[in-house]
């Protein structure tokens, strides 16, 4: 009768535990999913020479994972986005216009130990050739995840670069990047931007994607800010500074991923109780829609059994808690939570 009782809300051994046999597999990665706003800088369209084919101006191409594609007005298939130069007027010298895109997370991302934030974009890996953007960062203040229009009336904060205090702040500061070009076309970057493997906070410089710390944001005055959770994201370039063949210096974006730990919801780096009691403590309530702190998983804006599932489906992951605190085994949370579901999965 137990054995019974356990195969009515589901095992799957060690790797978790499910309260329903219509359990959803694990989760995908979470890349960023709402359109906000996008200003190409200049030479946008000259990024890989003048022919209108070549375009790489369509906002969407920076949402979803990789491979995911957009057409272009041509009808062209691109799944990148370029921001051009940061100022629309090449070498004024100033950054307090808008150019740059600002994309949102459906599902809040949280403020995790460690990285959070995964920024791809196509540096190469064959050659040094880098185009650096910096990173902002905006909650939303309604709570919960991002809407197309609600980054507008938000405060973005930077993610400090490593080089911050060379180059003063790139939100307010003139930051040219001179490029000198070999003949074997390899190219020599001006200090301090003249070596690519010392260059974190800044995207499009690692092939392989450049992770940002939520931890790392700072205001306008270079105080650093304490921030649980993110909604938005404004990437914008560093430099107008233009290549020695004349195009500027334009980062380009693939995608964004989060990289927090699925089902942290109390964003400690593992998942367990406090996880757990955070979903029950909100359970069968209407919450702001992708408020992961509050347990709303799934972006519903009901915290219910898909976030219960969330949390079973990824026990014990994450880095271990401190030594002295006490996690429950896994059929200690499952009869919690299979007396949840027998008892309170109706929705108001």
């Amino acid at each position: 009768m137990f054995a019974k009782s356990w195969k009515m809300f589901g095992w799957m051994g060690t790797a978790g535990v499910c309260v329903s046999v219509l359990c959803p597999p694990a989760q995908a990665a979470r890349y960023a999913d709402v359109p906000g706003y996008y200003e190409p800088g200049n030479n946008v369209d000259a990024v890989f020479g003048s022919d209108p084919v070549e375009f790489f101006d369509n906002a969407q191409a920076a949402l979803g994972g990789p491979g995911v594609q957009v057409a272009l007005s041509q009808g062209t298939l691109t799944q990148i986005v370029s921001l051009g130069g940061w100022s629309d007027d090449p070498s004024t010298g100033t950054n307090n216009r808008t150019p740059g895109l600002v994309v949102g997370f459906s599902v809040e991302l949280l403020n995790s130990p460690g990285n959070d934030l995964l920024v791809v974009g196509n540096a190469p890996a064959a050659f040094t050739f880098y185009e650096p953007g910096f990173v902002e960062v905006a909650i939303e203040s309604d709570g919960g995840g991002a809407t197309p229009n609600g980054w507008q009336d938000e405060t973005f904060y930077l993610l400090k670069p490593g080089n911050y205090n060379q180059i003063t702040d790139p939100r307010t500061a003139n930051n040219p990047i001179t490029i000198t070009s070999n003949p074997d076309f390899s190219l020599n970057y001006s200090a301090p931007f003249d070596d690519d493997t010392n260059l974190p906070g800044y995207f499009d410089v690692t092939p392989a994607g450049d992770a940002f710390d939520l931890a790392d944001a700072i205001d306008i005055n270079g105080n650093p800010v304490n921030l649980t959770s993110i909604a938005y994201v404004r990437l914008r370039s560093v430099s107008d500074s233009a290549f020695p063949f004349g195009t500027s210096l334009a980062p380009d974006v693939d995608y964004l991923q989060v990289l927090e730990q699925q089902g942290d919801f109390d964003a400690n780096g593992f998942v367990g109780i406090e996880d757990l009691n955070l979903v029950l403590g909100n359970w069968n309530t209407t919450v702001p829609s992708g408020a992961q702190s509050l347990g709303d998983a799934n972006a519903d804006g009901f915290v219910g059994i898909e976030d219960l599932n969330l949390v079973l489906g990824n026990w014990n992951a994450g880095t271990p808690l401190p030594s002295g605190s006490t996690v429950p085994e896994p059929a200690t949370a499952l009869l919690l939570a299979g007396a949840t579901a027998m008892f309170g999965l109706r929705r108001r």
